[in-house]
């Protein structure tokens, strides 16, 4: 799992960036897709790579479309996050991650909104919750 190590070691930073400063830099998404593609292409057949740019480009363009329509409730940065992960790790762990990281953002959010610090509308960084969901995987794979 070297493409999980390398996106948990992105997704620290990028979860640093989205709590500080509510955003994630493209910069960072483009290094990251640089080395993930560099590991793809050694690592995998062609046919594999070929499969994971096509899920990331369905991925990129289904998460895109409800960030267009609703653009508060998700951000074009967690668009491309999204896609990037599920480039280098494939359909399967993505769904992981992502069911992962979406259960522990509801649970954060519903403590956040029982304390009474926050209400229903305000914004939460999901890349510290992509980074939970990678870690939980890493962690899967290692006791498996």
């Amino acid at each position: 799992m070297p493409n999980a190590a390398i996106l948990f070691g992105l997704c620290l930073y990028l979860s640093w960036v989205d709590l500080r400063h509510k955003r994630i830099p493209n910069r960072a998404l483009g290094a990251g897709l640089v080395l993930i593609s560099i590991m793809e292409y050694v690592l995998s057949s062609p046919m594999e790579w070929l499969m994971a740019g096509f899920f990331a480009i369905l991925c990129l363009l289904v998460f895109g479309w409800i960030s267009w329509y609703r653009p508060l409730a998700l951000g074009m940065g967690d668009v491309k996050l999204f896609a990037l992960v599920c480039y280098g790790l494939g359909v399967r762990d993505f769904v992981v991650v992502l069911t992962v990281a979406s259960l522990a953002a509801l649970l954060v959010s519903l403590v956040w909104l029982l304390i009474r610090k926050g209400s229903i509308k305000c914004e939460v960084p999901f890349a510290p919750f992509v980074t939970i969901g990678l870690a939980v995987l890493l962690f899967m794979s290692e006791t498996s």
